[in-house]
């Protein structure tokens, strides 16, 4: 047989087989004998005989296992290496590649060395006989066994010997269709030995021969993508070390400028693109600054070599957000967005990327939103990314990073807005990102810092302990996934500090403050290049965590000595100088200032000895905040109204005055009418907390008009809002354009519906999921469960996009009326508020007594008929603690006799002491003052009708039935109703409004509706309203009567369009967890106070609502006059007759007759009279049953003019 060249090895085996994968027995065990005869079973049929005769020359017989055992091995290899000489190269070559099969089965070293051996001596018989093909053939095989050996072994002699036979076979080949290959070959030995030897100039040639064999592969060919990914491993390792810089800047000369002449612009664009998008992962792992500049840098000439690609396009611009998020150089911002914007104009819809790109746009709109402040940016950034998330071309294992981006979209949005909505829609996108994230996920962290995050915000509007519980259990984990190194360690590290403050405040736990003052201080220490803000915040937060850690020492003052929690105090105030120094974000400006003024009061209050500076620091960093626009708005309004009242206190009322201005002025952007009617009435209560002090101000300084403007301005926003948007602009194109926004905008965002997104998504999964079950398929390829999920998320999108189109229209409304104000054809009064001058003509009907209740003084305002200036009556016996007791009282007292909750029936006659005590206590130190200031002025008219006073109470008193003040004894006592007749009005607006319809309107006989519903479903049955109605008809013959179920909602509505005058009879229900469901029950739908207040009537007079509770309204929104009886105002009608708690049927049927005669027989049918109608029915059913009997009688009242 054959022999080693290598004389230091041992001689070849006896027989060379190659063996089937299938054989069972391992042929490293095999006899000699059998593994010979397998070999000789596998040869071609015209090789057989040859062998076979060559085989039998051997000096021992080769079928005698023994025997070849014991024959001397230098006879055999003195044979072999005679047969070797007679061999030619071709022979050798290929006698060698059974070598290196047979080591592939057996693992036997020794058999690989001999096909190299064999392989080197074919190679060396081929160069001396000019066989070029040949040579270059073997030297790819040799290159092929050295690289074998070496990774067999680790011995870099043959990694050296493998390389330097692929540079030799380079230098023969004429560029075949192997050449790329070979390339490849030489650039993995070369980076292989790199790694072993550091030399750069192995790395250096690694990436030529990466870049060489690139230039030349078919761009069909299915290796390219290996040799991207390999020029980019060689330029990360050259990125890495130092002393390769040089590698890493020659190389990006050569691609940037085109130095690589045989490498096309397209192949430089993508390895440009692989490379950028390589260092742009590496930097979001590791936060080198360097990788994200290379980055941007590769990605941006990449797209200009290749311009039609958005792929690399949408990359370009995640790079150039990512460095925004790092420098906050705006350009980069503007840049991301207007790339992905680019992006998404020129790819196929159909294409697999398109949910990728959505989201990479979302991402860049968030953040110009935190440039911008246009909430329009995030709306658009919560749309992309629901359209990317319900993309058909997503991938599954892709979700859960969009559910993560739409969830932060959600979450800012909430942040921005307050909408409880988005940040519920926010917690269910992260819990489910969470849920099917992948394990060990290098997101993880960021994901569970952000969901714990949300969790916090929502422990703040709830206060529920378990949600700050589940935030610092997510905030720790995410902390404990976060290597030190990592940019987002500090950042995520003040998240968690903010939790833990918040979690100390139940128990005063003194050590979990201490924890996040230690995270706090680890985070400002990592801080180094990172953007300035987050070191503001993480600079506020310490103040937060130091101050929280003064109030606990100082509660437990037995514990801690006074100067160890003092200087808790004052290295709170210097973190929050800080903060304020390094702070850029001019949105946050107000709610930092605000805080460290707030410690420097606490400073200023608690010390022994308070310097001054103190106080007029804080003074003055209130009115910085108050000065600084924030998102959302209230951070800057909390600044004005704490400058308003430290002015007050340091430097008088008239300074007081002044700062109080600007806080009226800023109450459209806290109260804004692009957000629900549900929002603005919860934000309203923000104005009710200062607005008693506020007038009482304004007295003090004198200045009535002043008060009754701010009384006015802080009262019934939300009315003023929808009476505002009602209002006819001037001619010409702005008024038409400023109408076509009004019309739109003035029936958004009214339904009764309190936004609730868990249960419209719960509802909408139902719809959607009995859809989907209805149909066998609902899209090819799509379950059931999905298709229902996708339908609840349309519903859920189309809903938001109706919220968005409100922001957007109340958006440019706002601008059209700042156009508007400063033009002259619009009247003053259209687009301004109200002033003193424009509620003189409310006294036309009588005096309009405005009440004021604040802790420190109550007031009565009158503006009177007879006199311009308003007459102030001091209540100097009443009290806010007073008014608020008595209500309580009342409110006892109605729910003890079943009147305040029961439908229209038959109600309890009762009588109450404590009534009879509360209406003594508002004639004494309420209505009596009043009575008395205006003295002989308040006269009879000439045919004997008592004067009309309106009342416009404040605060616990719009509750108080001040038209039945009196002292009621045996014997006889003063009465209001024995003085004046009493009427109602929500504000002077309303009042205003009343009397503009009423001269507006033509002398015409009125049209009256009856509306009666004996058997309304699921209520009670009444069957009195026939009756009450009959008792109508013979009075009015032409009434149009809808009973029972012709009363729909539909023709209810459709018969106020047709009629002056309306009745109902009927139920009513006041609905105090959400009063714009109050409503009057009909058949079928109910009319809801919602749906009145997106009407408006321009003929309607009268309204007489016999039904339960249609003038009481919820306490905790007294300035907003939110009831039955306030829609009918505010839908147009002039005179409305309500109740303020349930009615007796006898009692209404009573009243209702005596009002209506009254009318026709003393009022000429104009229902300008109805409240003395009413003055006169009530008279007569106190008469009737006795005026002990308050519980029939008070309830009816009078709205209007």
């Amino acid at each position: 047989m054959l022999a080693n060249l290598e004389t230091n090895s041992p001689p070849l085996s006896c027989a060379i087989i190659i063996m089937s994968n299938s054989l069972d027995e391992n042929p490293a065990t095999m006899p000699p004998s059998l593994r010979l005869a397998l070999q000789l079973s596998m040869l071609p049929s015209e090789k057989f005989d040859e062998v076979l005769a060559n085989l039998a020359t051997l000096p021992f017989d080769i079928w005698d296992d023994d025997a070849a055992a014991a024959a001397d091995p230098s006879l055999i290899a003195r044979d072999m290496n005679a047969r070797l000489a007679r061999m030619s190269p071709f022979d050798k070559s290929q006698t060698a590649l059974l070598c290196v099969q047979d080591f592939q089965q057996t693992g036997n070293v020794n058999t690989l060395d001999q096909g190299i051996g064999l392989m080197r001596n074919a190679i060396q018989g081929y160069t001396e006989t000019g066989d070029v093909k040949g040579k270059f053939d073997s030297l790819c095989r040799l290159t092929s066994f050295l690289s074998t050996r070496f990774r067999r072994t680790s011995d870099f002699t043959f990694l050296n010997a493998a390389i330097d036979s692929m540079r030799e076979a380079l230098e023969l080949d004429q560029e075949s269709d192997a050449t790329p290959e070979l390339f490849y070959t030489l650039g993995q030995l070369l980076l292989d030995r790199f790694r072993h030897s550091g030399e750069r100039d192995d790395l250096s040639g690694s990436l030529d021969s990466f870049l060489q064999g690139f230039s030349i592969l078919p761009a069909e060919d299915r290796n390219v993508s290996l040799f991207i990914q390999n020029i980019a491993v060689c330029i990360r390792m050259a990125t890495e070390r130092p002393q390769l810089r040089e590698v890493f800047l020659t190389f990006k000369d050569n691609i940037f400028l085109g130095n690589q002449s045989s490498l096309a612009p397209t192949r430089r664009a993508h390895i440009l693109h692989y490379i950028g998008s390589n260092l742009l992962g590496r930097f979001q792992s590791l936060g080198r600054m360097e990788d994200l500049e290379n980055a941007m840098a590769f990605l941006q000439r990449s797209t200009e070599l290749e311009t039609g690609d958005p792929g690399a396009i949408t990359v370009l611009g995640v790079s150039r957000l990512i460095h925004f998020e790092q420098t906050g150089n705006e350009e980069d911002l503007l840049a991301a967005v207007a790339l992905q914007k680019r992006a998404l104009q020129m790819i196929d819809q159909e294409d697999e990327r398109t949910p990728g790109v959505l989201n990479n746009l979302g991402n860049a709109l968030h953040l110009l939103f935190e440039l911008s402040g246009d909430v329009a940016n995030l709306d658009e950034a919560v749309n992309v990314h629901s359209r990317a998330l319900y993309h058909l071309k997503l991938k599954e294992d892709e979700k859960y990073t969009h559910h993560y981006s739409l969830a932060k979209s959600y979450q800012r949005r909430f942040e921005h807005l307050e909408d409880l909505g988005d940040l519920d829609l926010a917690i269910n996108s992260m819990e489910n990102a969470l849920r099917t994230m992948p394990d060990d996920d290098p997101l993880e962290a960021r994901m569970l810092s952000s969901c714990g995050g949300a969790y916090y915000q929502l422990y703040s509007v709830t206060h529920e302990q378990s949600r700050i519980e589940h935030s610092v259990k997510l905030q720790r984990k995410a902390v404990f996934l976060t290597p030190t190194e990592h940019p987002a360690r500090a950042l995520r590290l003040v998240n968690f500090a903010q939790a833990l403050i918040e979690l100390s405040h139940p128990d005063a736990n003194l050590e979990v403050i201490d924890e996040a003052v230690r995270h706090l201080e680890e985070a400002l220490s990592l801080m180094g290049n990172s953007r300035v803000d987050t070191e503001a915040i993480a600079s506020f937060s310490l103040s937060r965590a130091l101050r929280r850690s003064y109030e606990i020492k100082k509660a437990m003052k037995d514990l801690y000595q006074r100067n160890d929690h003092f200087n808790d105090l004052n290295k709170a105030i210097d973190a929050g100088y800080q903060a304020v120094r390094t702070l850029r974000n001019t949105l946050q400006v107000a709610e930092i200032c605000e805080a460290l003024a707030s410690s420097l009061l606490l400073r200023y209050r608690d010390a022994e000895n308070p310097l001054d500076s103190d106080r007029s620091d804080a003074m003055e960093l209130f009115q910085k905040g108050s000065l600084s626009p924030s998102k959302p708005p209230v951070n800057q309004f909390l600044c004005a109204l704490r400058w308003g009242y430290l002015c007050i206190e340091c430097d008088g009322i008239p300074a007081g005055v002044e700062a109080f201005k600007k806080v009226f002025k800023m109450i459209p952007r806290v109260i804004w009418i692009g957000n629900h009617l549900h929002r603005r009435y919860t934000d309203a209560k923000l104005i009710w907390i200062f607005l008693g002090d506020a007038v009482a101000l304004a007295i003090k300084a004198s200045n009535l008009r002043l008060a009754l403007e701010w009384a006015e301005e802080g009262r019934c926003i939300v009315w003023r809002q929808i009476l505002q948007l009602r209002q006819d602009p001037s001619e010409g194109p702005l008024g038409k354009e400023i109408k076509l926004v009004t019309d739109k905008l003035q029936h958004m965002g009214v339904d009764s519906h309190r936004p609730s997104p868990n249960i419209t998504l719960a509802s909408q999964l139902i719809a959607a999921a009995s859809l989907a079950i209805s149909r066998d398929s609902p899209i090819p390829g799509m379950s059931p469960e999905e298709f229902s999920q996708r339908m609840a998320a349309f519903a859920l999108a189309a809903s938001d996009m109706q919220k968005q189109e409100q922001r957007r229209l109340a958006e440019q409304y706002e601008s059209l009326v700042s156009q508007a104000q400063s033009i002259s054809q619009f009247p003053n009064e259209t687009f301004h508020p109200k002033t003193f001058a424009d509620f003189l003509p409310v006294t036309q009907s009588g005096p309009v007594i405005f009440i004021n209740i604040c802790a420190e003084r109550c007031d009565a305002i009158a503006l009177v008929p007879w006199q311009q200036e308003p007459l102030l009556i001091p209540l100097e016996n009443f009290s806010q603690e007073q008014a608020e007791q008595m209500l309580s009282t009342f409110i006892t007292d109605l729910e003890a006799k079943g009147v305040r909750t029961k439908s229209r029936g038959r109600s309890t006659s009762s009588v109450t002491g404590r009534i009879r005590a509360l209406l003594g206590t508002l004639w004494t130190d309420v209505v009596y003052p009043v009575l008395k200031v205006l003295g002989p002025r308040l006269q009879q008219f000439e045919d004997g009708r008592l004067p009309h006073i309106t009342w416009c109470p404040s605060g616990p008193l719009t509750f108080l039935p001040l038209h039945a003040a009196g002292v009621y004894k045996t014997n006889g006592g003063d009465k209001i109703f024995d003085h004046a007749v009493s009427s109602y009005t929500p504000n002077f607006a309303a009042l205003i409004a009343a009397q503009k319809h009423s001269a507006a309107q033509s002398a015409v006989s009125p049209r009256l509706l009856a509306v009666s519903q004996p058997n309304t479903p699921n209520a009670e049955e009444l069957p009195s309203t026939i009756a009450e109605v009959e008792a109508l008809q013979k009075m009015y013959p032409d009434l149009t009567w809808l009973n029972d179920s012709d009363g729909t909602k539909d023709a209810v509505m459709e018969g106020i369009r047709e009629h002056h005058w309306v009745h109902f009879a009927c139920h009513a229900v006041l609905d105090l967890d959400n009063p714009l469901q109050s409503a009057f029950l009909l058949q079928g739908k109910s009319l809801e106070l919602a749906d009145l207040m997106t009407q408006s009537f321009d003929h309607t007079q009268l309204a007489y609502l016999s039904a339960c509770r249609t003038a009481a309204g919820h306490e905790q929104l007294s300035e907003e006059a939110v009831h039955l009886v306030a829609g009918m105002l505010m839908a147009g009608f002039q005179n409305v007759i309500g109740t303020l708690w349930a009615i007796d049927d006898d009692d209404a049927n009573f009243v209702a007759q005596h009002f209506y005669q009254y009318l026709q027989q003393n009022g000429h049918g104009n229902s300008s009279h109805s409240s003395y109608a009413l003055h006169h029915a009530v008279g007569q059913l106190r008469s009737s049953i006795g005026e002990k009997y308050f519980l029939r009688w008070i309830p009816f009242i009078h709205f209007g003019v």
